[in-house]
């Protein structure tokens, strides 16, 4: 019981989010790299021979770059992502410091770059740079907040990068001379230069003397995914083990084969590549072809579209980080069972003599089928890869169903929290910033932030329509309410919605579609009218007071030529609204071409009677929580009845929301309130079933739902 929330306390701890978000920055690079590899070395003599006389070779330079400075120095891509991320997360106001700390620290830990065999920022070396750079974070981290409290570090009047240089500049002394100073002991040590590379060293040694039997194999695969479960790529990791260890024995069946003999020995890094890490780690392309056919979440099927094209040549990296499947502990069990599977069927059929011994090696870039067949010479070969391909679908697709039902469920209730979040806010007038990097749910809002940008181009926000009642049951008007339903989430609450645009700064953007949204619905509804009706659309304090708002505005309605039809724009009351003279002339030009406004959420708040006094209203829409308690408390009813009375003073149209009940609507009618809407007349309708309850409606809508 008590394993659940350690589990979780580690995937949501600074560590691992870090890690996580490390590799998904680091997935073009990663890309690059792989895709770099596979034109260098895609298996066609003609394709070889052009590629090499083409530019007199300019071309085999160029890609080589490419994945010199990409794959090829991958320790040195994730020790910056990594360590950007973990900066992020932790202290944002120094985050730039973070990279520059762990790269150095990295770099003195090595001994520099200069005096090693090999690259340090090579594959091999990705264990040992992501160690140090988490270990070189977490303990900048700490000296940082035990600095803080050394107030004379701080010089007053000093600009603001000085102080931040000055205050970092003993933690930043302290961590690099220490992992400059562990770095040379070890090397003393063991006498080679080479041994900060321990994570390279620490598995050579484990494997040493387990290469040659079925036990070191699966060994293998199971410690290369574990890593890659953990954020470390496990293949490059482990690419000394497979290189040193495994790849020797091709050449040994192929002495073999020359001598007369036949050859012997079934494992060997091309025998892991090409029948058991198929599309790349975990079998990725089991996986991905999986996704297609078990997803029920269209950004899951998504993922699996973009990544399958990749995994045909054995790039995993971006089906394995976008579903995600690190820290996801659902599903680890089918991405390191797979593999482990695969191998075992693979032994077997080699063994039995079903399909013949690798002997030629082959580039783990190389699709299935092609690699199959290359590397045993044999049809059999492809037969076995899709023999493999099958069962790794049919292991993985009961894990998807489970994961995304979990993943639904967290997503959904993390939107639940952000609408909660967002009604406290406004009755407190504290508002949440959902991106701020304080916000604890700030990476799933900056994803629905996305997600909501993109729905606005691809026209996925909707207006539901709610009728507004008279005291005689005549249709009086319909207020336009604000609806996107996240594929993942369903509906999301409007506030939520205008503070993700206001905060990822398309807010303009999103008025300008609800405005032209409402103005064609309009067109539609306008000749189906026999009387007038009012339109209201609710706007936002934010809205008001983003640049040409008011412009954009009045030549959207405008354009929109109506005969039955008349605007109304709807505040709510708990913005707060700063009343300048350049609102009220604008809002002045507004009603002076036939739009009225409307109060939203009015209560006896202070701002509701500042409100009132500068003339700017039409309509009042009473407080929905003061209705909804009218039939049991005197209370509501007294209030109420003193807004109506204050409101006809003023002149001004008075409704009721929130009106679920023929009891409450009756007590409206006696305290004078002539217009209602709620559940007791209709639910908010999209526009054809609208159109219907309209039709249907009639000179009455006396207790129509």
């Amino acid at each position: 019981m008590e394993s659940k929330p350690i589990l979780s306390r580690f995937r949501n701890s600074i560590t691992a989010q870090s890690i996580r978000r490390g590799l998904t920055l680091a997935i073009p690079f990663l890309t690059l790299g792989s895709f770099s590899l596979l034109f260098l070395n895609f298996p066609s003599d003609s394709y070889q021979t052009f590629l090499h006389n083409f530019l007199n070779g300019s071309a085999v330079a160029l890609l080589t770059t490419l994945y010199n400075i990409s794959l090829g120095s991958l320790a040195l891509v994730l020790c910056i992502t990594i360590s950007l991320s973990y900066g992020l997360l932790a202290e944002i106001d120094m985050y730039i410091l973070y990279p520059v700390v762990a790269l150095c620290s990295y770099m003195a830990f090595c001994g520099g770059i200069q005096d090693h065999e090999e690259y340090v920022f090579n594959a091999e070396w990705v264990f040992t740079a992501m160690f140090i750079t988490l270990a070189s974070c977490i303990l900048f981290r700490r000296i940082l907040k035990l600095s803080d409290r050394m107030e004379k570090l701080h010089t007053t009047g000093a600009e603001y990068l000085f102080n931040i240089s000055i205050q970092s500049l003993f933690p930043v002394i302290i961590i690099i001379a220490f992992f400059a100073i562990l770095g040379y002991l070890l090397r003393t040590a063991w006498g080679s230069n080479n041994i900060t590379n321990f994570g390279a060293y620490i598995f050579l040694k484990i494997f040493d003397e387990l290469s040659d039997n079925l036990f070191g194999i699966l060994l293998y695969v199971i410690i290369t995914h574990v890593l890659w479960f953990f954020g470390v790529h496990g293949t490059n990791t482990l690419e000394a083990v497979s290189r040193r260890l495994f790849e020797p024995n091709v050449s040994v069946n192929q002495s073999l084969l020359l001598a007369g003999q036949v050859p012997t020995e079934i494992f060997s890094k091309t025998f892991l590549d090409t029948f058991a890490f198929l599309g790349g780690c975990g079998c990725a392309l089991s996986f991905i072809i999986a996704l297609c056919i078990a997803s029920r979440r269209s950004p899951n099927r998504k993922i699996a579209y973009v990544a399958l094209p990749s995994a045909f040549f054995n790039i995993s990296e971006i089906a394995v980080f976008g579903f995600p499947i690190i820290y996801n502990f659902t599903m680890a069990i089918p991405f390191i069972l797979t593999p482990v599977v695969l191998t075992l069927i693979s032994y077997i059929a080699t063994a039995s003599g079903l399909v013949p011994v690798v002997t030629q090696s082959v580039d783990w870039t190389v699709p299935i089928l092609f690699s199959g067949y290359k590397a045993t010479g044999s049809i059999s070969g492809s037969i076995l890869q899709l023999i493999n391909l099958v069962v790794g679908i049919c292991i993985y697709i009961p894990f998807i169903r489970r994961s995304e039902q979990k993943e639904t469920a967290e997503f959904q209730q993390i939107v639940r929290q952000m609408e909660q979040d967002m009604e406290a806010g406004e009755s407190s007038g504290n508002l949440p910033l959902f991106l701020s990097h304080k916000y604890p749910y700030n990476y799933y809002a900056k994803t629905l932030s996305l997600d909501l940008k993109n729905a606005l181009h691809r026209g996925q926000v909707d207006f539901f329509y709610q009728p507004q009642i008279s005291r005689e049951g005549n249709i009086h008007g319909i207020e336009a309410l604000l609806r996107w339903q996240h594929p993942v989430t369903g509906y999301i609450s409007p506030p939520v919605i205008f503070a993700l645009a206001y905060e990822g700064g398309f807010l303009n953007e999103l008025n300008s579609y609800l405005l032209n949204r409402a103005c064609n619905d309009a067109r539609i509804l306008d000749p189906q009218l026999e009387n007038d009706l009012i339109l209201s659309i609710n706007i936002s304090a934010k809205q008001i007071e983003e640049n040409g708002f008011f412009d954009n505005t009045y030549m959207v309605l405008k354009k929109t030529q109506l005969s039955r039809i008349h605007f109304a724009l709807e505040i709510t009351e708990r913005s707060a609204m700063k009343i300048t003279d350049s609102l009220m002339d604008d809002i002045k030009k507004l009603q002076n071409n036939g739009i009225s406004f409307s109060l939203d959420d009015f209560g006896m708040g202070h701002n509701s009677i500042l409100y009132l006094q500068e003339g700017i209203f039409d309509e009042v829409k009473l407080d929905g929580h003061l209705v909804t308690q009218l039939p049991g408390n005197g209370r509501s009813r007294d209030i109420i009845s003193g807004i109506i009375r204050m409101a006809r003073s003023l002149d001004l149209r008075i409704l009721a929301e929130y009106v679920e009940t023929k009891e409450q609507r009756d007590i409206l009618v006696e305290l004078g309130c002539g217009f209602y809407q709620g559940y007791y007349y209709s639910r908010p309708l999209p526009m054809d079933k609208l159109v219907e309850y309209i039709k249907t409606a009639g000179n009455t809508a006396e207790g129509q739902r």
